[in-house]
């Protein structure tokens, strides 16, 4: 799935970028309640330190080196893969 912002005028989607191999493809059009903040390279940047900084201070050692990995297998007790 491929979401793109635009603008919806005299009864056409007007995309703000190209959305290369995407004729003919269908649709869904969601109208927005306000306008998505576009942040910019330094902002984003900084955006995702605090968010990498508070899944730092929220993170909680259970002892399973693998669990990413294995997630399967620790929540519902499927044999390990690979």
């Amino acid at each position: 799935m491929l979401s793109v912002k635009g603008l919806f005028q005299d009864g056409v989607a007007r995309p703000n970028e190209h959305a290369s191999g995407s004729d003919g493809r269908p649709v869904i059009i969601t109208f927005l309640d306000e306008e998505v903040v576009s942040l910019s390279p330094s902002e984003r940047d900084r955006a995702w330190d605090t968010l990498a900084q508070l899944v730092e201070e929220c993170a909680v050692e259970i002892g399973v080196a693998d669990l990413a990995q294995q997630h399967d297998h620790h929540l519902y007790g499927k044999p390990k893969r690979g």
